[in-house]
């Protein structure tokens, strides 16, 4: 399954915030059998449209972050719904949460946060007990259209998000399996060294993918691929490297 992450937010590209979403989305995904084959960060406003236009056929299903709130520059939802051709109405239910989320703090509402209310034709809303901004599903059309997830930017909406409304809905469309994988962490070789040895010893192996993270004195050597596959070369690093290993683990790499 193609899948592309689309992260929208003008202060991620200045630095002003630190996007976590990379790592996160990376890791929950791999659980899943899931690979990104496109990370993009764009700027608040009409770039989204030029993104979404260009990665529309290249993709089966597209996570879109941010672009939910109310103002001017929160125009993901518009932007979704006009490349489908689907029109937009307000949910009275969001609208409700909406109301409930501004009274509950003493404020009332302004036309502004009715925004947030408006759901694209055709479209799954999940609710966001963090926020005011609700996610939003929209089914692909085969042949046309790829699946859509539109997400909050705040991690702490986003997160909860993901992990309570878009995993099962990402587990029943998806026909992939959770592929095995084994991290290596070994410690006072460098990358080269590593790679001279093991390298002419794994690039037969079939079904294997294999790949280095270097860091300050010690090298990860990331294993992904079938049990027999992963079982051979790790093999091959125990023989070469058995003094060198610091871990060996299952465990999301760090």
């Amino acid at each position: 399954m193609r899948l592309d992450v689309i992260n929208t937010g003008t202060e991620l590209l200045l630095g002003k915030v630190l996007n976590t979403h990379a790592a996160f989305f990376g890791d929950e995904l791999f659980k899943l059998g899931l690979r990104i084959q496109r990370q993009t960060t764009i700027p608040d406003g009409a770039e989204i449209h030029t993104a979404l236009q260009e990665r529309f056929p290249h993709a089966d299903v597209i996570l879109i972050t941010g672009g939910l709130g109310p103002t001017s520059d929160d125009i993901t939802r518009e932007t979704v719904a006009g490349l489908l051709g689907r029109a937009l109405h307000r949910d009275a239910a969001i609208w409700e949460h909406i109301r409930s989320f501004f009274l509950q703090r003493g404020r009332e509402p302004n036309a502004w946060n009715e925004r947030q209310a408006m759901v694209p034709e055709g479209a799954e809303v999940m609710p966001n007990p963090h926020g005011t901004a609700p996610g939003l599903y929209v089914p692909a059309v085969p042949g046309q259209s790829p699946h859509f997830f539109l997400l909050p930017g705040p991690p702490r909406e986003l997160r909860p998000m993901f992990r309570d409304q878009v995993i099962d809905r990402l587990r029943r469309i998806s026909d992939t399996p959770a592929l095995p994988w084994r991290n290596f962490k070994i410690y006072g070789v460098g990358e080269s060294n590593i790679a001279e040895v093991i390298e002419p010893r794994l690039q037969d192996v079939e079904g294997l993918e294999y790949g280095y993270c270097c860091r300050l004195g010690e090298v990860d050597v990331r294993l992904i691929g079938t049990e027999a596959a992963i079982a051979t070369a790790s093999g091959v690093i125990r023989s070469e490297f058995a003094q060198d290993i610091v871990t060996e683990s299952e465990d999301p790499i760090e």
